[in-house]
């Protein structure tokens, strides 16, 4: 391998030259032994495991990064990479916000095309789910803004009138993140001006205790976001009393800042009182079960 393998990539060079690489500075692999890795984790999970032995610098310094990459498309070219999901992902949000700023051309039925074919052959859990560690590696080189771009587009196009394509976005959404399902669809159909539904979908998703609690308390910020204060104040009550009932504190620690912002859209000063109370009823609670374990203070 040569220097200028940054500026050329990585397609062009053998796998011999690859392998003989990783060797020359401290990685010692065989195709059995990348396949092996390959069943617990994926590109840049190997490039950690590998990077604690890694002697290469200079230009070679990332080359454990890009290696993995390289090796599991020519070694593992029938099971899906995180990169791959990154890339179909990313051209598909950019062709939606091509659509959302005028353009009529924008390649958004290709872009969807390409991604349920894509998504068909993701690994998944045993709940149908993609699996956690594969999503985590797909997401990871989207920045803040992205991640925000993501979580208001499917709202954004339904907003617009491109209610078909808000739909399948939000379909995507829900099978990437499992907790957020309903709940994407909700704020579409709000978005479309059925309010009223929506409120009703998010509230019995609050109530479901067959959801893990972060999807419950998912629904109470969908309501906040809707500013529907009555239904999220009645909801983000009830749910911390349920927190509170089965001894699920950082629940209920969770939900005070949303019921302080809630009570405080409403101007109801008695609950504000009274969430002070049981705000610090409840991290004494928790300081006695996890003493040092700091938290944000309600009110402080």
């Amino acid at each position: 391998m040569d220097k200028a393998w940054q500026q050329k990539g990585l397609k062009e060079y053998s796998t011999e030259a690859l392998v003989g690489t990783l060797g020359h500075y401290g990685i010692s692999v065989a195709e059995e032994d990348f396949r092996k890795l390959s069943e617990t984790t994926f590109p840049l999970g190997i490039a950690q495991q590998w990077k604690a032995q890694w002697k290469g610098t200079g230009p070679f310094k990332d080359f454990v990064v890009a290696a993995p990459v390289e090796l599991w498309r020519r070694w593992l070219p029938d099971r899906v990479a995180p990169y791959e999901l990154t890339d179909t992902l990313a051209s598909l949000m950019k062709s939606l916000l091509q659509l959302l700023n005028g353009a009529a051309d924008a390649p958004v039925a290709p872009a969807f095309e390409k991604m349920n074919g894509l998504r068909a052959r993701l690994p998944v859990d045993d709940k149908g789910g993609p699996q956690e560690r594969f999503m985590q590696e797909a997401l990871a080189p989207f920045s803040e803004k992205d991640a925000e771009l993501f979580d208001s587009l499917a709202e954004t196009l339904a907003r617009s009138g491109h209610g078909a394509h808000a739909e399948s976005f939000a379909d995507l959404e829900e099978f990437f993140l499992p907790d957020r399902k309903g709940i994407s669809r909700a704020m579409v159909r709000a978005a479309r001006g059925e309010q009223d539904a929506a409120v009703s979908d998010l509230v019995k998703l609050t109530e479901d205790t067959a959801r893990t609690p972060i999807a419950r308390i998912l629904a109470v910020d969908g309501l906040i976001h809707l500013k529907a204060n009555g239904p999220a104040a009645s909801a983000g009550r009830m749910l911390l009393e349920w927190a509170e009932s089965t001894k699920d504190l950082h629940l209920a620690l969770d939900l005070v800042p949303r019921l302080e912002h809630v009570y405080k859209a409403q101007n109801d000063r008695v609950s504000l009182l009274d969430l002070v109370r049981t705000a610090d009823r409840l991290n004494a609670e928790h300081d006695r079960i996890h003493p040092g374990h700091t938290r944000h203070r309600h009110g402080r």
